[in-house]
């Protein structure tokens, strides 16, 4: 199975590619959901917005798991 990378216009306007272990989590639900739409013979929109509304989401996740920590 091959893993998915941005593409190089995403990792220049600035995703990290250094994650923590909370983000690598988030990282491969994204990756294990996409390879599943593919699977189904689904065409996945492989552009900037798509990319940037990942990150946020899993910026949102992240949030909400640090919150659930901290209260």
């Amino acid at each position: 199975m091959s893993t998915l990378t941005a593409p190089q216009d995403v990792v220049e306007a600035g995703v990290q590619p250094e994650l923590t272990e909370e983000e690598r989590k988030m990282w491969d639900y994204y990756e294990q959901e996409i390879l599943k739409t593919l699977e189904k013979g689904k065409s996945v929109p492989y552009n900037a917005e798509f990319w940037a509304k990942i990150r946020a989401d899993v910026e949102l996740r992240l949030q909400a798991k640090q919150a659930e920590k901290t209260a």
